[in-house]
């Protein structure tokens, strides 16, 4: 069976990978090296496996729409920051 594993870099983000069997939370892939298959969680920090590459492709979107949103209010935070400071008197008189 084939799934797509996403958290590749540059113009791999999704690859297609052949996997063996899978559980709920496991599949067995092709080892990239040598000979076999090898289980890997479906789901982890670095990479993502999906039943098909639009489910890929939409987990990518999703995953980078939120990073957007929380750099948005980042900028959002540093610029009410820097209102502050360009706001601030000097309370000496000087």
């Amino acid at each position: 069976m084939i799934k797509y594993r996403t958290g590749g870099y540059g113009k791999n983000l999704i690859e297609e990978v052949e996997c063996e069997r899978e559980t709920e939370k496991s599949v067995w892939a092709k080892r990239v090296y040598g000979s076999g298959f090898e289980r890997c969680l479906k789901e982890t920090e670095y990479h993502n496996y999906h039943d098909t590459w639009e489910k890929a492709h939409e987990y990518l979107i999703e995953k980078a729409e939120r990073q957007a949103d929380g750099l948005r209010r980042q900028l959002q935070l540093a610029n009410s920051y820097l209102g502050n400071i360009k706001g601030l008197k000097n309370k000496t008189g000087e």
